[in-house]
């Protein structure tokens, strides 16, 4: 482990250690950042620990993991519950989770060190790459003609680098079960077909677009043909790649694509709600494999990753210090607050699940207007969440990270947690 980490963490403990022994106030104090000189109140970020436990016992979620970063220290982290509940194993700062759409903003930022090295640009087409995408189609409705096919119109302009990384791509993705085009990407999604990442992105350019590109926000598979580019480009695997010039460099040794049975040890177990409201395990279910047993044949620059929160935090915090991290640098500080800076026209997020007063930027959320949303936030705020549970965010304004980790899948029974929200406003109202 590294030895600066184990340093921080140290420091972090005996903080706790000292306000749990003597009742009194105590802060760290901010070492680096733009509003130099806060401090954090430990005390007040204890709390958290009693709320998350709250959801344990009342059965809303088997287990938490929690990380903050402040300062470039770790100033608070936690796990509560259980990993796997009929195994009785505890919830640890080494269990990994499926972090699933979290990936997304890490596939972003290999995108954008191919960038910097003039390997690619975010004007160019899709189609230089992946020569599949040279004759994509249009839908003009979401629905059946009276013909039982999609009605479809050409490309007005080509789709691009920049669109896949914006979610303005005009692609599908697996959530649509209301239209015609939306059960046919479900039918035949990528996780469904077989053959490696670039068969299946091929396949994916049979489906119309939803819209043209650049014209609306929409949730999709734009991660994950990002994921094939990069392979294309650089001549490596994505899974190659990701680990070659992202993970090892950042010393991140429990992140990657778990493609094998032997990868599931380590991971804490997915839950699902049934309708009594008791927490189960899903199995499989028709077409959808069982998360808990089954291992993805490919990686997807989308969703396939799986991390610790201290692996996670590495990341984070070379966000939060403009690209670089204890002498490694992937990225430049001008290609971070690009990335972290809003690329979506109001137009184009009209009727999307983005919140007034949010953006989006190269692979995460940008908040520009925090009360528009209606939940504590702070202006340059960025940061993804995952299917499973999974969120983080950085704000560079406040040099303050954090990442709640949870395990539980969709669906019409489960519980709203209140944990992430309580992490969040907990991290930002202990700030002095």
């Amino acid at each position: 482990m590294h030895l600066k980490f184990l340093s921080c963490l140290m420091s972090a403990v005996l903080a706790l250690l000292l306000v749990a022994c003597s009742g009194q106030h105590t802060t760290v104090e901010v070492r680096k950042g733009a509003q130099s000189g806060l401090d954090i109140s430990t005390e007040r970020l204890a709390q958290i620990e009693e709320k998350l436990q709250a959801e344990v016992e009342a059965g809303i979620r088997s287990g938490f993991v929690v990380m903050i970063n402040q300062g470039g220290e770790t100033v608070y982290e936690t796990a509560v519950g259980l990993a796997d509940i009929e195994q009785s194993k505890p919830m640890t700062q080494e269990t990994q989770f499926r972090i699933a759409s979290m990936t997304k903003p890490v596939t972003s930022l290999a995108i954008m060190m191919l960038v910097e090295r003039g390997d690619l640009l975010l004007t160019d087409p899709v189609a230089r790459y992946i020569p599949s995408f040279e004759g994509l189609k249009v839908a003009t409705s979401h629905n059946y003609n009276e013909d039982g096919v999609i009605p479809t119109e050409p490309l007005q302009r080509p789709l691009t680098i920049h669109q896949l990384l914006t979610h303005t791509s005009g692609l599908g993705y697996i959530f649509d079960f209301s239209t015609d085009l939306g059960k046919e990407m479900i039918a035949g999604s990528l996780y469904t077909l077989e053959g490696d990442l670039g068969a299946r992105i091929d396949a994916l350019a049979d489906f119309p677009l939803y819209s043209q590109p650049g014209t609306e926000w929409r949730y999709s598979y734009a991660t994950d043909v990002a994921g094939r580019v990069i392979e294309v480009v650089s001549g490596k695997s994505l899974d190659a790649f990701l680990a070659e010039e992202i993970f090892l460099p950042l010393g991140m040794e429990d992140t990657g694509f778990f493609l094998g049975q032997d990868d599931f040890s380590d991971l804490a177990m997915v839950y699902i709600f049934n309708e009594a409201g008791e927490m189960v395990l899903p199995g499989r279910r028709g077409n959808n494999p069982d998360p808990n047993t089954d291992s993805p044949a490919w990686p997807s620059g989308g969703g396939g990753l799986v991390s610790t929160a201290r692996d996670y935090m590495r990341f984070a915090q070379l966000l939060l210090n403009g690209g670089e991290l204890d002498g490694v640098r992937l990225l430049s500080p001008a290609t971070v607050e690009l990335m972290m800076s809003p690329h979506v026209t109001q137009e184009a997020l009209l009727g999307s699940f983005m919140k007034p007063g949010e953006n989006f930027g190269l692979g995460g959320r940008v908040v520009l207007e925090p009360g528009f949303a209606g939940r504590v936030q702070a202006p340059g705020e960025f940061g993804w969440g995952g299917y499973y549970d999974t969120v983080f965010f950085v704000n560079p304004a406040y040099d303050l990270a954090a990442i709640v980790l949870a395990q539980r899948e969709p669906g019409p029974y489960a519980p709203e947690s209140r944990a992430q929200g309580i992490v969040k406003a907990t991290a930002y109202g202990a700030l002095e």
